[in-house]
């Protein structure tokens, strides 16, 4: 079987999946709204629950011992949009770091990753849907998540004029993020389009000519995806939550993380399409490839998570020490914070460390699933405490987890069923890809 099939069974389980999500979010809105969470979440930096507290009662201690109903629901409402922002970039950065794969290996003159190459291809095209998925979140919740977009921060007569961001205002303005939004989603695009067209062409169509193309292609998406999606993005739609701190590593690790995790996801495909009796001749080589790279980028992953915090300490910043001072906190997200390194590094670097367990499919499984959940974590430490900082991550973000994954993999199975060769046998370096022993 050379076109995969995607079948009602698979549907009905991914269907499943997004329902238990949902579920989970809506239990995490109850019990958060109900539950101990509310108070913790008491006093939050945002705009409504600031209002509330205005007209809070001037009794100091009655005020903070009992959040107000108002107090509840503004929270619990910002911890639901922070969390689905949240799974949305993630979603994006998975697919952005697909397509990422496909140019890296093309350019590389790999052969080993040819019969694989359609999974990749159709995890980027989740690029569209998250794209768009993003620009409804910036149009509706961009004064809940970005605290810059408030105009009053910048007029020196209002009480609340922050001259830091004033200072910041010629590059965080909203004519500069729409017009980085459209280059950004209108490239991304482009690019995606032209991998589709291009790897689709091939099964039908092959050439030499149509293979340099690709390796065109390539060169160009690397560079595009380096200097303008992922440094804007990054800076725009993330390091932006927190206006008054900047990170020179943000970019890299970010980018690092979606790699790390676009690879686990790709490792669990490609054993649920041999389940399924497809890619027959895609063997423990091809496997333990893609494990050895998911062990060398969670070790690179690290290297950026360490090296931001160590620039800022060796540079003597203390006033950037705040990205870190409200994620290391116990009380606010200091286990998770400590939790995300231990799922990220540490149990990878052992799990994979071994030659033997890269080709062992249970440990793979075991560590991708690890990697996928770590740094989906990190991710809701890099864009939600700034606005949630306290108590906002539970059963919202597990539920927003699930449902984004199901969502993803249902996009990928999808697209991948409109692919008529899924092996890419027509392709000039096939054969070395049947021929791969490491």
């Amino acid at each position: 079987m050379n076109t995969y099939v995607f079948d009602s069974g698979t549907q009905k389980k991914l269907f499943i999946t997004f329902g238990i999500g949902l579920l989970l979010l809506f239990l995490g809105v109850f019990f958060f709204n109900d539950g101990s969470a509310s108070a913790e979440m008491h006093g939050a930096a945002h705009e409504a629950v600031s209002k509330v507290q205005e007209h809070a009662s001037a009794n100091t201690t009655e005020a903070h011992a009992a959040p107000t109903h108002e107090e509840k629901h503004a929270t619990v409402g910002l911890a639901v949009i922070a969390n689905i922002y949240n799974a949305f970039y993630f979603g994006f950065y998975i697919a952005l770091a697909a397509m990422f794969f496909l140019a890296a290996t093309t350019i590389a003159w790999g052969g080993w990753q040819i019969q694989i190459q359609k999974i990749p291809l159709a995890m980027a095209m989740n690029i569209i849907l998250f794209l768009g998925l993003l620009l409804v979140m910036f149009i509706f919740f961009r004064h809940d998540i970005f605290e810059w977009t408030h105009e009053y921060l910048y007029d020196p007569k209002d009480p609340r004029f922050d001259k830091i961001l004033a200072d910041k205002h010629d590059f965080l303005n909203m004519g500069t993020f729409w017009t980085f939004f459209v280059i950004i989603a209108g490239i991304s695009i482009t690019l995606v389009a032209y991998w589709w067209s291009t790897l689709t062409t091939l099964d039908e169509q092959p050439s030499m000519k149509l293979f340099s193309k690709s390796r065109a292609i390539a060169a160009i998406t690397i560079v595009i995806t380096a200097f303008v999606i992922n440094t804007f993005a990054t800076w725009l739609w993330s390091m932006s939550i927190q206006p008054h701190w900047y990170s020179t590593m943000y970019t890299w690790n970010t980018m690092a993380g979606a790699v790390v995790t676009m690879l686990s996801l790709l490792i669990l495909l490609i054993f649920f399409l041999k389940s399924k009796g497809y890619l027959p001749n895609v063997n423990e080589n091809h496997e333990h490839d893609v494990a050895k790279l998911m062990f060398a980028i969670s070790v690179f992953w690290t290297y950026t998570w360490f090296a931001q915090y160590m620039l800022i300490w060796y540079a003597n910043i203390p006033e950037e020490t705040q990205f870190f001072r409200v994620r290391r906190t116990m009380d606010n997200y200091g286990f998770l914070f400590h939790f995300t390194f231990f799922c990220n590094f540490i149990l990878p670097f052992f799990i994979l460390m071994k030659r033997g367990s890269k080709r062992n499919k249970t440990a793979v499984i075991v560590a991708a699933t690890i990697i996928i959940f770590g740094q989906f974590s990190w991710f809701f430490l890099m864009n939600c405490p700034a606005l949630l900082p306290k108590g906002g991550f539970g059963l919202i973000s597990i539920g927003s987890l699930l449902m984004i994954i199901s969502v993803f993999i249902f996009v990928t199975l999808k697209m991948l069923s409109r692919v008529k060769d899924l092996a890419s046998t027509t392709h000039p370096y096939v054969k070395e890809s049947y021929q791969f022993k490491i």
